[in-house]
């Protein structure tokens, strides 16, 4: 009887998985299952000769999460990577299948082409990529450790014109910062959006009615990116920027106004939040709005 007993039991615990991954497979999109499917194949990775301290077994993990979960996507703590950050929510959500065969590449060979962009990090990147400490859960993320690394190694805009080249504890300094342009230069370059954008890194742009304008944005399906002093939106953070400029890129989702006040909710650090303020104090926040689509699918 015992025996019997468990035999049932391992076959409803067997239906039991197998329905939680078929739930699971039909939660994911065509280039989801698509990525999942790659990285199944290619298996478990030697160490890379090329990032000495990039745990494979981390890396990969840390690939799989992004695919299902771009959601979770995060920048670390007190680092400048949130520009990079909230490209990759929009990339990934979007293009997961490229996304994982051109980590994979740079991983195994050292370089690779994210379309026609070509990577090939300095020794300096290379060596400190999955050392960062102190980062939050980024410190076990070796695949975003890699992946916004290469990003702020690759481009540059003129804030970074001081700070060039990696040296140690540079992901919170210039070097990894991205105006405004930068910002929507790797939008067009990396995802291939049709992009549009208003606002610099200086001036804040002027809307007749804002909460309609990004709101109308947002029903047309495009995505739509928020350049916000971040001083204000996060006082914990980067606390030695305290003048009144820009420091902050987060995903627009939802906004409404009544009475004067402003609810939006956004995506930034690897979550999603709902925030409210005077619309007088949003339109002094604002500096820059990008709002994109796919030109088509893959």
């Amino acid at each position: 009887m015992k025996f019997v007993l468990q035999y049932i039991f391992s076959i409803c615990l067997s239906l039991s998985i197998n329905y939680t991954t078929l739930a699971q497979a039909n939660a994911l999109n065509v280039q989801q299952i698509k990525a999942i499917k790659y990285l199944d194949s290619v298996g478990n990775l030697n160490q890379s000769a090329y990032w000495q301290h990039i745990k494979p077994q981390l890396f990969l993990q840390n690939i799989r999460k992004n695919i299902t979960k771009p959601m979770f996507i995060y920048a670390g703590s007190n680092t400048n990577f949130c520009g990079y950050a909230a490209l990759s929510y929009s990339c990934i959500n979007d293009y997961p299948l490229r996304y994982t065969r051109f980590m994979v590449e740079l991983y195994n060979n050292g370089e690779a082409h994210f379309r026609k962009v070509h990577f090939k990090p300095s020794l300096q990147v290379k060596q400190a990529a999955g050392l960062l400490k102190f980062r939050g859960e980024l410190d076990i993320n070796h695949a975003d450790q890699m992946w916004f690394m290469s990003l702020a190694d690759c481009f540059k805009g003129y804030v970074n014109i001081f700070n060039l080249n990696y040296t140690p504890d540079s992901e919170d300094r210039l070097w990894p910062a991205t105006n405004f342009a930068k910002f929507n230069r790797m939008l067009r370059k990396i995802c291939d959006y049709k992009v549009s954008a208003v606002g610099t890194d200086l001036f804040r742009p002027t809307f007749r009615d804002v909460t309609y304008f990004l709101s109308d944005k947002l029903q047309k399906n495009h995505h739509v990116f928020l350049f916000l002093n971040n001083a204000v939106m996060h006082k914990g953070n980067h606390n030695k920027v305290t003048y009144r400029l820009p420091t902050h890129y987060v995903a627009l989702i939802d906004i409404t106004e009544n009475d004067g006040m402003v609810n939006f909710t956004y995506w930034d650090y690897g979550f999603k939040t709902l925030r409210q303020m005077p619309l007088a104090e949003f339109k002094d926040i604002l500096f820059g709005v990008t709002w994109c689509n796919k030109k088509g699918e893959e």
